[in-house]
């Protein structure tokens, strides 16, 4: 069991920003509990979970919820199904912020056609056995279109786009870093894995996602609740 663990901190080391970002999360809860964030540590828990349910089907068959399958370390189910939740919820969690009409109009028709893209693609890709990269990436793009509009709206309201005590900009942040360059990173591993390996992008992956969960720590440590919004 021990073993187990080392190797699966080797193999998986930016799943302790997960862990610390979550505990974060939960500790600072009173400051956004009845927020549009307010969901948020659930979010977090359940990438933690997927994350480190998804390392252990991919290494240890036996973890596998489809042992009958040619390949029972196929994982790419739950991440297919981990995006039509993680999406979503902060599709909706910027409509709620935004308050220009046009701009929550954009965002939902925007969300709906990403959650469609996800539909479409399983006509063309079989879910069980790899990501819906295409419309992962969709989906990615819509969640940066949010976040612009959402900065956008806080011009127009008189508000200045940085906002150190607002829990929503650092999270903005993160999400922004991440989804601004993980599509490519995406296609490239699925399209192209010889550049993949070439580069070892893996890693850079895990750096985004390290600096990700860093701006939503700093958001979780320094926010005031009447800064929200």
């Amino acid at each position: 069991m021990y073993q187990d663990i080392i190797d699966f901190l080797q193999r998986s080391y930016f799943v302790i920003a997960y862990g610390i970002t979550l505990i974060l999360s939960i500790i600072t809860y009173q400051k956004y509990f009845d927020t549009q964030f307010k969901y948020l540590p659930a979010i977090l828990a359940y990438t933690l979970l997927n994350e480190i349910l998804g390392y252990f089907i991919r290494y240890y068959p036996e973890f596998s919820f489809f042992p009958n399958l040619k390949d029972a370390r196929v994982n790419e189910i739950i991440y297919n199904l981990y995006d039509l939740i993680f999406f979503p919820f902060f599709y909706y969690a910027y409509w709620k912020l935004i308050e220009n009409e046009t701009y929550k109009k954009w965002i939902k028709t925007l969300g709906i056609s990403a959650m469609l893209s996800f539909a479409i693609s399983c006509l063309f890709q079989n879910p069980m056995y790899t990501t819906l990269y295409y419309a992962n990436a969709i989906a990615s793009w819509v969640l940066l279109i949010c976040i612009v509009l959402y900065f956008k709206d806080k011009q127009k309201t008189h508000k200045t786009i940085s906002q150190p005590y607002n829990l929503v900009f650092w999270v903005s942040i993160g999400l922004f870093l991440f989804h601004i360059f993980s599509p490519f990173l995406f296609l490239i591993g699925y399209l192209r894995y010889d550049l993949w390996l070439a580069y070892n992008l893996k890693n850079i992956l895990h750096f985004l996602i390290i600096m990700m969960y860093l701006s939503f720590c700093i958001g979780f440590i320094i926010n005031r609740k009447k800064a929200f919004g």
